[in-house]
């Protein structure tokens, strides 16, 4: 629109006499009003018109909610509502304690498997109820109903909701901002072999679900399924098993809805607007505004609409390699794709942004892809003859506060805010790493700036998430350091022990560590007095670990990969890692995959120098420790190291180590006979093997024992971390 010049001079007048209003196309959180009192403004988008959006602005006071019932009760309190979320409430459960009336993961694959079952019909049976029963145990957990006149809202960096599902259904004028949804994962997915010919998993719970709603405004969310992408889904009838639906589907005859500023991002069928083709409720509604968001690593439904006049625009795309499509054409659908800026992989086109469900016509105006001017119609046409949409849906939209060229949104950033916090020094920056990680919320991340943290840090179970990163890129740059020894005295004069002289304990789940070390700096000479000389840099026990690019420094003991007791298995992931010491250095039962890791064997000037591992498996647990593609390093004289001895804690007879040792690069240090028994327990009935290895301190023999390539196949990373829920960090 062309400003009529005495416009900005009077403009320029005004602006000595009042504060300007908010830009049109700036982000509303720049105008500094509080978030929770903060109403959709005129023209942004579907959800202003009507009787417009305000949620509950009304509610005479906030109120701040930290846990599941807390929600719920707010949620049930008399209209209108500001509810605040505090932190991260975790409804994600373990979906053993849902299972009832006989449901197991492996009855029921064994009882639908299409070579049992057939592919002609769906399941039905006991199992089939059972797994049913077993959903609706998980509905009634992670439910959360939000009715109308009510604004829903992060308080504070990190906040939101773990594993829920968020159901809006047939409200009106609600407001969801500054949350932050992540992983809302089936633990019961349904097999249907007729759902295409090749059947497919369908899941049932979506992040946020606006069903049969109007005026709703959904802003400034993070949606992610990390740590659990889709892209880790295990594979069950040759398909792959569906933990997620969508991360928010617009159904069942909603109508004026504005999703603004949102992060959606690693995820597959990302956002469905309408419900099926045959639907009653959809014609002449589902009007959807889908402005200033971010789609990053999503593979399709960005979003897929039937029925509805939706205006897409002013999104960034960032689609990985298993992107599908990105813009869905449904039936009688009228989508108008305006100025989106697009980055593709390589080796995806521009005719494969678009996608014909059965629609007639799409409008698409001033995209950029891959920086270049791009008719995305014109593209998929070219590309699909026989899948032709016309480039004009039949309509102009109007409401289109903030519009702006697409070249404006080439940086654009979307989303909650996430929690991250400093130590070191600085305005705000926390002077302990423990202090930090007390203050971290679960999924949070704590940048560590270049310095030596002397000090025993713990992360508990209850940080689940926390990433701790060191700020330089390069690990010996951000030291965490103590020196405790298992024979060092207590203020209290008892001793710490092996556990308790741990410099770091990690005990939450999908913890990551980034660019730092670990180190237990105990030594020995120094300390002729004490004789129990295990000093622990890290003992980790949480499931879904990933430590990268991260040095462990110590002697005896140095790693303590564990899990929380023996009838818990924890995966832990080491990958590009530095790990150094000399008596047992790589221990515990923990199933742990050390990957491109540089192990350090330390020479102590005796033979036998050392023993690399010390793993303590139980029975019962095929996958141990995995050290592949690695290099094994040391100067400690020719054959006075051992790659392992069998741990069994306090005589365990159900600790039995699995180690295999292939694809890496042995020191000469390595003895011919490189495994070895450990109080009483033979070597040779713990599951002990190497595979390709190289280097002077390689060999085969009789008391070297070697996978086949066929079993091989059976010891990778993927096999050791998948577990039953598909964790795949490699």
């Amino acid at each position: 629109m062309r400003i009529p010049r005495y416009a900005l001079v009077l403009s320029c007048v005004l602006a000595g006499l009042v504060a300007p209003p908010a830009l049109a196309g700036q982000d509303p959180e720049a105008a500094g009003r509080d978030p929770s009192r903060q109403v959709l403004q005129p023209g942004d988008g579907w959800g202003s018109a009507g009787s417009g959006t305000t949620g509950g602005s009304a509610a005479s006071t906030p109120v701040v909610v930290r846990t599941a019932a807390e929600l719920r009760a707010a949620l049930a309190a008399p209209a209108p509502r500001i509810v605040k979320i505090k932190g991260v409430i975790d409804v994600s459960g373990n979906c053993a304690s849902y299972e009832t009336d006989g449901y197991s993961l492996k009855a029921y694959l064994d009882a639908y498997d299409p070579a049992v079952w057939g592919r002609d019909r769906e399941p039905s049976g006991p199992l089939e109820d059972a797994r049913a029963a077993s959903a609706k145990r998980q509905a009634e957990a992670i439910r959360f109903d939000v009715g109308s006149d009510t604004t829903l809202i992060g308080d504070g960096p990190g906040a939101g909701i773990t594993g829920g599902n968020l159901r809006i259904a047939g409200a009106r004028n609600v407001i969801v901002r500054h949350l932050t949804f992540r992983d809302t994962s089936d633990c019961f997915p349904q097999w249907d072999p007729t759902d295409t010919a090749v059947g497919n998993w369908n899941s049932e719970y979506d992040s946020v679900g606006v069903i049969g709603s109007t005026n709703v405004w959904a802003d400034h969310n993070t949606f992610t399924d990390q740590p659990n992408p889709d892209s880790s889904a295990p594979i069950h009838f040759d398909r792959p098993f569906q933990r997620h639906d969508g991360q928010l589907d617009i159904t069942n005859g909603s109508d004026l809805v504005t999703v603004s500023r949102n992060r959606f991002e690693d995820h597959g069928k990302t956002m469905l607007i309408g419900s099926s083709n045959s639907s009653t409720v959809d014609p002449g509604k589902l009007r959807v505004s889908v402005h200033h968001n971010v789609f990053a690593n999503v593979e399709e439904r960005a979003p897929r609409v039937r029925f509805g006049k939706v205006h897409v625009y002013n999104n960034r795309y960032e689609p990985g390699a298993t992107h599908v499509y990105t813009w869905g054409a449904g039936v009688q659908s009228q989508l108008y794709v305006q100025n989106n800026h697009v980055e593709l992989p390589k080796g995806v086109g521009a005719d494969e942004l678009l996608y014909n469900w059965g629609g007639t016509a799409v409008t698409a105006k001033g995209n950029l892809v891959d920086g270049r001017p791009t008719d995305v119609v014109a593209a998929f046409n070219a590309a699909n003859p026989d899948k032709q949409l016309a480039p004009d849906a039949g309509w102009t939209p109007e409401l289109t506060r903030g519009l702006e060229p697409a070249h404006r949104v080439r940086d654009l950033q979307a989303g909650a805010r996430q929690a991250e916090l400093v130590v070191g020094r600085g305005p705000g920056a926390h002077r302990t790493v423990q202090s930090a990680i007390d203050a971290a919320p679960a999924f949070g991340t704590i940048t560590l700036q270049k310095g030596h943290y002397r000090e025993v840090v713990k992360v508990p179970a209850a940080k689940r998430g926390l990433t701790l990163r060191g700020a330089t890129g390069r690990a010996s740059d951000v030291v965490i350091d103590y020196d405790n020894a298992s024979g060092t005295k207590k203020p209290d004069g008892t001793t710490y022990g092996t556990t308790g002289s741990a410099t770091a304990t990690i005990e939450a789940a999908d913890f990551t560590a980034r660019n730092l070390t670990f180190s237990n700096s105990f030594d020995r000479a120094e300390h002729p007095e004490i004789t129990a000389t295990q000093a622990v840099a890290v003992k980790a026990t949480g499931d879904r670990q990933l430590y990268d690019r991260v040095t462990f420094l110590g002697h005896q003991d140095t790693l303590y990969a564990d899990s929380p007791n023996t009838a818990t298995r924890a995966r832990q992931y080491y990958r590009d890692c530095a790990i150094s010491g000399d008596v047992d250095f790589l221990f515990g039962r923990a199933t742990a995959v050390f990957d491109r890791a540089t192990i350090t064997a330390l020479s102590r000037g005796s033979d036998p120098n050392g023993y690399i591992t010390a793993a303590s498996t139980r029975r019962d647990n095929e996958f141990g420790f995995l050290i592949t593609d690695s290099t094994i390093r040391s100067d400690a004289a020719r054959g006075t190291y051992h790659l392992g001895r069998p741990w069994h804690p306090g005589g365990d007879v159900d600790a039995i180590a699995q180690v295999v040792v292939r694809d890496t690069e042995l020191p000469a240090a390595v003895k011919a006979a490189p495994w070895t028994d450990m109080s009483g327990f033979s070597w040779r009935d713990a599951r002990f093997a190497e595979h390709r290895n190289t280097g002077p301190g390689s060999g085969t023999g009789a008391d070297r024992p070697q996978l086949t390539p066929e079993q091989a196949e059976r010891y990778t990373a993927r096999a050791y971390l998948s577990g039953d829920d598909g964790w795949n960090p490699a």
